[in-house]
């Protein structure tokens, strides 16, 4: 009887394990052979024709279409994004010579313009929590990458040589004081810096406190500088997310987002404004901003929609919007949710850590 039982289990494993290897590897041979072509539209904000233009790939063509569903030649499309597609304006002579009363040069629309994007999967990613403390005011023209790393403690940060892997106990002392002093509670709860030198300048770090304040850190001449980013006018009381940018007009710190999905800007003086957007949900949206001279792009994906924004870049106060509905499924990809009811895969859009996740697609 106990043998019967042993085998009885057996089988149920082996046919356990069967049908895992099936939810994986079937929807995997599926897709080879219906492959997705799935392509989302790049879109902009035409402050001429006051609508979003998108461009979309279709018959080996790119199509140049306004939301009210006029079609323009690339020619026309130029003329209406003119900062977008400036350098081409420039070469044929087009360039306007102002807009809205401001002299429009090519260093101006360049200064003036930035693109951030990011998405739950970048932001999920395995992080080895070591962090790269470059010099904002060296004198230079090209930044370069210091012999340290710092990492977060409980009671501040530790920089460590990257040659010797010795604690520098003077700067860490130096930085975690610094910190202190201007009303730093430790332990670190968010920080977000961008240790690339691959830009003009650096705006350090941007992290919140156990107490869940705002803090700008950067290193000045070789010597912490902090600043508290205060917001007693917009009365946040929790962050979930923050992002240092670099923009080359130097008029922005970065963004953050509090726990009721608003989105908001810290400009260079440390002041915070309101983005004039609908919900964020960093954990579920992908988002992208085109920025120019006088507005912002802002384009949330998420599992149902799109949805367009379009804010004015002095006052982040919105003058367009729309949502467009994602279109219905494909024929093959509804027959394969029909045939293929249980599809195990182990990468996802929400992260980059390699787990098990049933029909998360």
């Amino acid at each position: 009887m106990k043998k019967i039982f042993q085998i009885s289990n057996l089988k149920f494993i082996i046919c356990f394990l069967a049908l895992v290897v099936l939810a994986w590897v079937l929807p995997a041979l599926y897709e080879l052979i219906s492959p997705r072509t799935d392509k989302t539209p790049f879109v902009v904000y035409s402050c001429l024709d006051s609508t979003f233009i998108k461009m979309e790939v279709g018959n080996q063509q790119v199509h140049y279409i306004d939301f009210r569903g006029q079609e323009f030649t690339k020619s026309e499309a130029d003329s209406l994004l003119p900062l977008f597609a400036f350098r081409q304006l420039v070469a044929e002579g087009r360039l306007p010579d102002s807009l809205y009363g401001v002299a429009l040069t090519p260093k101006l629309i360049q200064q003036n313009s930035f693109h951030f994007k990011t998405s739950p999967k970048q932001l999920n990613k395995p992080a080895v929590g070591l962090y790269t403390m470059l010099e904002s005011a060296s004198g230079r023209v090209d930044l370069t990458l210091p012999p340290d790393v710092f990492r977060l403690t409980d009671d501040g940060l530790e920089f460590i040589d990257c040659e010797t892997n010795a604690v520098n106990k003077a700067k860490s002392l130096s930085f975690s004081r610094e910190l202190t002093k201007h009303g730093f509670s430790f332990p670190v709860q968010l920080i977000w810096g961008n240790g690339t030198t691959r830009k003009d300048y650096d705006n350090g770090f941007l992290l919140t406190d156990s107490q869940n304040r705002l803090f700008q850190l950067k290193m000045v001449k070789g010597t912490p500088w902090v600043r508290e980013i205060t917001n007693e006018k917009l009365k946040i009381k929790n962050y979930i997310q923050v992002f240092t940018l670099e923009p080359a007009n130097r008029q922005l710190i970065g963004l953050v987002v509090d726990d009721a999905y608003q989105l908001y800007a810290v400009r260079s003086n440390g002041e915070l404004a309101h983005i004039g957007i609908d919900a964020y949900d960093p954990q579920s949206m992908q988002i992208t901003i085109t920025g120019d001279l006088f507005h912002w792009t802002i384009t949330e994906y998420t599992a149902t929609d799109s949805r367009y924004y379009a804010v004015d870049a002095n006052t982040f106060e919105q003058v367009a919007s729309a949502i467009i509905p994602d279109p219905e499924r494909p024929l093959s990809q509804r027959i394969e949710r029909i045939i293929l009811p249980v599809r195990l895969r182990f990468t996802s859009w929400r992260t980059q850590l390699i787990a098990p996740n049933i029909n998360d697609d």
